[in-house]
């Protein structure tokens, strides 16, 4: 009896750990579809949707964010933390990188203003930092024939890393775990392993629905999905975040992918019920039409705050990982990185945020900084416990290890 109760008291200690630290929520950005500059009020009014999204028990209580400035301002804190420690809404903080040095500089002293300002309040919500968002595809060649917009170079990052890490030293977020934000097709690349080297975990974006030079109808979507993650696991040898994804209920034809509801739950259905709760993830997104939706919708609400599709998951057919289902199991070859395995073309009009597009000129504020939701101004959070997460969950993870072994030896 003794190491039957040992073993389950091993178990819901893992479970505890996993449900701490799997962190589920969707990217926000620093404004709406009409270029207006987001407020508290719409920060608080969107995390608070976001928790009561019908079927989802709350779960939906983290945010990604993309910058960590208030538009106009110069060094502000973002009015999303404020809204963050009203709703409890862990946070995945972001600086954007795609700017000459000053700027970056103006990004780290609005994270020192808000540690300052709101202390553990703060602190305690955030669960890592980006360093920069897909700064590296849109400085690559297909970034730069997809017109995707001014990126950085790897040793850019890596000075920009090292700014924040330095920043960060005598602070309470000195040991945040820092990651840097890209498409897949960045990380299998290995002309960018500094940056890679510089890091505590990987920003994984992948969009199915954009991989227009392959198959990519929405029944090889979790295919495509899983074989970018796991190449993109294989080559960094890190952990992976899962920062950006989700299909489209409105927009063009992108080869065999079509831009529809239908579509949007099947791959809310496959993909995003494989995922949440097991892998760190920041869905793209909850809400782009705001106040009128653009041409490409990622949105999972509309206008009328109520969701396109069932994000309940009790109907789902989940396709997990072939890797995670199994030892033996290998990423398949076809998502091999190449040109021919990127993200399509778009328009710059029509590109959603993530594989295909990044902000343009158009789309920045005064500030260089991201301003429109729906094209690269993304934002999110997530975190229910403090930066020092990593070492309490492998702490737990050890000690939980150790009775399930105590336990089965007692059986």
């Amino acid at each position: 009896m003794l190491g039957k109760s040992l073993l389950l008291a091993a178990v819901a200690a893992l479970s505890a750990v996993n449900a701490q630290n799997e962190y589920l929520g969707f990217n926000y950005g620093a404004a709406k579809a009409n270029g207006q500059v987001k407020v508290y009020d719409d920060f608080l009014e969107e995390f608070e949707l976001a928790q009561k999204l019908a079927g989802t028990n709350g779960k939906f209580s983290s945010a990604r964010l993309y910058t960590m400035i208030q538009g106009p301002s110069k060094d502000d804190p973002i009015d999303a933390i404020e809204a963050a420690i009203k709703t409890k809404t862990t946070l995945l903080l972001g600086i954007w990188c795609s700017v000459p040095t000053e700027h970056v500089t103006n990004e780290i002293n609005a994270l020192l203003k808000a540690i300052n300002k709101y202390g553990k309040d703060f602190t305690d919500l955030v669960v890592g930092l980006s360093v920069g968002s897909e700064d590296l595809y849109r400085n690559s060649v297909m970034g730069i024939e997809n017109e995707s917009g001014i990126g950085a170079e790897p040793s850019q990052l890596v000075t920009y890393i090292n700014m924040v890490r330095k920043a960060l030293a005598g602070t309470t977020l000195k040991s945040v775990p820092i990651g840097h934000v890209d498409t897949w097709t960045v990380w299998v690349n290995g002309s960018n392993n500094a940056v890679t080297e510089a890091l505590d975990w990987i920003g994984f974006d992948a969009y199915p629905y954009f991989q227009s030079t392959m198959a990519n109808s929405i029944e090889v979507a979790p295919q495509l999905f899983w074989e970018a993650y796991e190449d993109t696991r294989k080559a960094t040898g890190k952990e992976v975040w899962i920062t950006e994804t989700g299909w489209p209920v409105a927009g063009k034809d992108m080869n065999l992918a079509k831009a529809n509801t239908k579509d949007a739950q099947t791959y809310w259905n496959t993909v995003g019920c494989a995922i949440f709760g097991k892998y760190k993830t920041w869905w793209y997104m909850l809400r782009d039409a705001d106040p009128t939706p653009p041409e490409t919708e990622f949105g999972v609400v509309g206008a009328d705050l109520k969701p396109y599709y069932d994000l309940s998951c009790k109907n789902a057919k989940p396709v997990p990982s072939p890797v995670a289902s199994t030892s033996t199991a290998a990423p398949s070859s076809t998502a091999a990185p190449s040109s021919t395995a990127a993200p399509s073309t778009a328009d710059p009009s029509t590109r959603a945020p993530g594989t295909t597009f990044e902000v343009e000129s158009s789309t920045r504020g005064s500030s260089g900084s991201p301003t429109n939701t729906a094209e690269g101004a993304a934002e999110t959070t997530d975190i229910d416990v403090p930066s020092s997460g990593f070492a309490v969950k492998a702490t737990i993870g050890f000690v939980a290890a150790q009775a399930i072994a105590a336990a089965f030896f007692l059986l």
